[in-house]
């Protein structure tokens, strides 16, 4: 039996190809799920709960977005993030226009935390 969602924003699986700033360096990632309040995503770096990194959303006509990592776990050579928007999105239209036609993830990342 599964509890039921607690989120307080609504979830949006996509597939969003991604660079964030580290410091000076720009890393990839991939984000598979999003909402207002933040993201799941993965990258090759280990990330360190607590960090905070600056991310570039192409879907919003704005200035970077910083986020903050709540947790992370290895998964193979990759590293899954769970991360909140620091301050959260405005505008969740955005992201509903991401997911719309997007096929599912092949791999369920929610799972893994």
């Amino acid at each position: 039996m599964s509890s039921p969602e607690r989120r307080r924003y609504t979830r949006y699986r996509v597939r969003l190809s991604i660079q964030f700033l580290r410091g000076e360096a720009e890393v990839a990632a991939e984000i598979f799920n999003i909402s207002r309040s933040g993201c799941l995503f993965i990258t090759p770096v280990a990330l360190q709960v607590g960090e905070r990194v600056e991310v570039y959303l192409p879907a919003f006509d704005r200035s970077p977005q910083s986020f903050r990592v709540v947790r992370t776990r290895r998964v193979g050579p990759w590293f899954a993030v769970a991360a909140d928007f620091e301050p959260y999105l405005l505008d969740e239209a955005p992201l509903a226009r991401l997911a719309d036609g997007d096929e599912e993830p092949e791999e369920n990342l929610e799972q893994l935390f």
